[in-house]
C-alpha cells in the first residue's frame, strides 16, 4: 500500500490583500470553489482565531463562507487525517489577523497542501486559478513535491527549505528569498515554480503575449487583467526531475525583468 503521506503533493500558495471577513458575497464565491469536487481531499472544515482552531465541521459551502464571513474568525482551516497525521491541509485568511500588515498587496495567504491525482489535475490548476482570482492575489505560485510535508512546508514558505530532487542551488535560494523579501513578492518574483503567478505589480512590468511567445512555458493564462498564471510544462511530475532545472532556466530568462537578485541568500 501506497503511504500516503510520502506520495506526490501538490504546493499551493496565494498571497493577496483583499479580506473577506464582513464579505459575505465574496465569502460565498470562495466558499463554492473550495467545495468543487476537486478538492474533496479536505474533509474537515474549523476556524482559526490567533493560534487556536475550533468551530469543526463537515465542510459545506454555507459553513466555509460563514466561517470566512465571520469578524471574530482569522481565517478558515480545512484539513484531512489518516490516523494521526494529515495527509492534506489548507487555509484561508480572512483579513482580521493581519489588518495592519505593511503591505497590504500581499498582507494575507491561502495554501493548500493536497495529494495529487493526475486525473483531477486540470480541475484543481482551473479551481487554483479561479480561487486566485477570487481572492485578488497579487502573487502565488503551485508546486508538486515528493511528500504531504514537503508540500506542506514549501506552501507556508518555511524559512528553511528541504533539499530533494529538482531543488538545485538557485532554488533552493528562491524559496529562501520569498520569505526573506516577503515586501517585494507583490512586485519581484524570487523564484519560478511549475505554475506562477503575477499579480497587476507583476503585469506592469512583463507583457502575456511575450512570454507565451518566448516558448518557455506550456501555457500562459489572462486569468483576469490583472492577473497572469505561467505553466512551465504539461505534467507537474516534471518538477521533480533533474531535468526540470533547464525548464526553470528558460522560464527565468523570460522573466529577467522580475527577478529578484537571490545569489546573497546563504544556502546553510
Amino acid at each position: 500500500m501506497t503511504n500516503a503521506l510520502e506520495s506526490p503533493s501538490l504546493a499551493i500558495r496565494l498571497d493577496y490583500g483583499a479580506g473577506v471577513a464582513g464579505e459575505p458575497r465574496a465569502a460565498r464565491e470562495i466558499a463554492e470553489i473550495l467545495m468543487r469536487p476537486c478538492f474533496a481531499a479536505l474533509s474537515r472544515l474549523s476556524a482559526r482565531r490567533k493560534d487556536r482552531w475550533s468551530k469543526h465541521a463537515k465542510p459545506s459551502v454555507e459553513s466555509i463562507a460563514t466561517y470566512l464571513a465571520d469578524a471574530t474568525n482569522d481565517a478558515i482551516s480545512m484539513d484531512t487525517k489518516r490516523g494521526q497525521d494529515l495527509v492534506a491541509s489548507a487555509e484561508v485568511e480572512n483579513g482580521v489577523g493581519r489588518d495592519a500588515a505593511p503591505i497590504v498587496a500581499t498582507r494575507l495567504q491561502a495554501y493548500a497542501a493536497i495529494p495529487y491525482v493526475a486525473e483531477s489535475l486540470e480541475a484543481v490548476v482551473t479551481g487554483v486559478r479561479d480561487l486566485a482570482s477570487a481572492l485578488g492575489a497579487a502573487a502565488g505560485f503551485i508546486s508538486l513535491e515528493p511528500s504531504y510535508g514537503l508540500a506542506h512546508r514549501a506552501a507556508v514558505a518555511a524559512s528553511r527549505p528541504k533539499e530533494r530532487t529538482g531543488i538545485g542551488e538557485q532554488r533552493f535560494r528562491e524559496r529562501r528569498a520569498r520569505l526573506r523579501y516577503s515586501d517585494r513578492i507583490g512586485t519581484e518574483l524570487a523564484g519560478v515554480d511549475w505554475g506562477t503567478f503575477l499579480g497587476p505589480g507583476h503585469l506592469e512590468r512583463v507583457d502575456l503575449g511575450e512570454l507565451r511567445r518566448s516558448g518557455a512555458f506550456a501555457r500562459v493564462v489572462e486569468v483576469s487583467p490583472k492577473l497572469g498564471y505561467l505553466q512551465i510544462s504539461n505534467d507537474p511530475l516534471d518538477d521533480l526531475t533533474d531535468g526540470f532545472e533547464a525548464r526553470l532556466a528558460l522560464a527565468r530568462r523570460a522573466l529577467a525583468p522580475l527577478l529578484m537578485d537571490v545569489s546573497s541568500i546563504s544556502m546553510e
